[in-house]
């Protein structure tokens, strides 16, 4: 039965704010809604945050058409959502996350045929996978509507290197829905890396130590160089290393408050390639491993294109020669705002904390599904147009949005 309005908007809020706290979706990406109506369904707005979202911003849509009356715009994946209304006239509430561990298991393209047993009340027999195509186009709603014409039993599906769709006769369904997936893809995945690694036991790093001799990238390293983060004012940036700072001048790199460590050289090299204003040292195991194997990582998560670039190049790394890095490291994170570094994690780039939390969480998750994908042996890529479109309307409307 569909939700009063104001119902209705009151939890399409609460559900943006769980979200986010529980981690199933980052900055504005995946969306939420709420039917009113056999004809309509409430959305939430587009480039928006969730943590103060109002109930005047969202937005009414008619299921028919996507069509809707107002002059904040909706969510551009409004077509996703009005297919699962039309198909399943029980669904009452919708939410689309980009939660880790069906994000990794949908990038293979393998629909999960035998689901474990303790989650089929909640996921039914199957949970199918939707073919890709790129965010916000009529190619993505027709090849989820596909989907679930197909699938018809199924609530929860995967689209295939961008999240998942859950589809709940509630709110409450609907996060059990999603919380029940991720379960249930967290236990493929373990599944997956004992099969293949003939490992007794699950451990994230025995997964990293396999996944680098499946490489044939040596071992992770003993010691990670604390390239520190910075801050940028003008002409000045504040530098931090080891929990002590100093001011460097970014024309000549010298500094004005104290002695300047030899890592600022490759933070004045990414302020010369790029205006930004924040530079960030991320040192997760997962960033690590995959910056062991010194290769580009080429997306297989299209918001990853998005924030971080159509391809992110790994920097060899010399140790005491900093001038040399420095400069690699520079032309490296032109139109970027991710620099891989040999064995020693990423330098992450942005214009605020908000910006680097998003991408630090975007990274991480990228460089776990590189693992993750790799035992799999199913890699698969967003086709480099896409990701070259996504990037470019990231730059221009997305992030300027956001960040108002």
């Amino acid at each position: 039965m569909a939700y009063e309005i104001e119902e209705a908007k009151r939890l399409v809020i609460e559900a943006g704010k769980r979200l986010v706290k529980t981690g199933l979706i980052t900055r504005t990406w995946g969306n939420i809604s709420a039917r009113i109506s056999d004809t309509q369904f409430i959305i939430t707005p587009s480039g928006r945050a969730y943590e103060t979202l109002t109930p005047a911003e969202l937005v009414v849509v008619n299921i028919d058409d996507c069509s809707y009356d107002y002059c904040i715009k909706p969510s551009s994946e409004r077509g996703v959502h009005a297919v699962a209304y039309k198909h399943h006239p029980t669904v009452d509430f919708v939410i689309h996350t980009h939660q880790k561990a069906a994000t990794i298991v949908g990038i293979t393209g393998m629909e999960i045929r035998n689901v474990y047993s303790q989650y089929k009340d909640v996921l039914g027999d199957k949970i199918p996978v939707a073919d890709y195509a790129m965010s916000t186009t009529t190619a993505l709603r027709k090849n989820v509507e596909m989907c679930i014409m197909m699938n018809p039993g199924s609530r929860a599906i995967m689209l295939k290197n961008h999240g998942a769709l859950c589809m709940g006769d509630s709110y409450e369904q609907a996060f059990e829905l999603a919380d029940t997936l991720e379960k249930c893809c967290e236990r493929v995945i373990k599944d997956n890396y004992l099969r293949h690694s003939w490992a007794k036991e699950y451990s994230k790093e025995d997964k990293r130590n396999y996944y680098l001799n499946k490489k044939d990238a040596g071992k992770m390293p003993e010691r990670i160089f604390d390239l520190g983060s910075s801050v940028r004012n003008d002409n000045i940036f504040t530098l931090t290393v080891a929990g002590k700072t100093v001011d460097v001048d970014l024309e000549t790199g010298l500094g004005i408050n104290g002695a300047v460590p030899q890592c600022a050289k490759i933070h004045k090299a990414i302020y010369d390639t790029q205006n930004c204003t924040m530079i960030k040292q991320v040192v997760n195991p997962d960033v690590i491993a995959f910056s062991c194997t010194g290769e580009t990582m080429i997306p297989m998560i299209d918001d990853f294109a998005q924030i971080a670039g159509v391809d992110v190049k790994c920097c060899p790394w010399i140790d005491g020669d900093y001038d040399a890095c420095a400069k690699e490291i520079g032309k490296c994170s032109d139109a970027r705002n991710v620099v891989f570094i040999q064995a020693n994690g990423a330098m992450i780039t942005g214009d605020n904390d908000n910006d680097l939390k998003a991408l630090q969480s975007i990274v991480e998750k990228a460089c776990e599904a590189e693992q993750d994908v790799t035992i799999f042996n199913r890699n698969q890529y967003v086709p480099r147009t896409e990701r070259m479109i996504m990037r470019a309307v990231y730059l221009s409307k997305y992030s300027k949005r956001i960040n108002k």
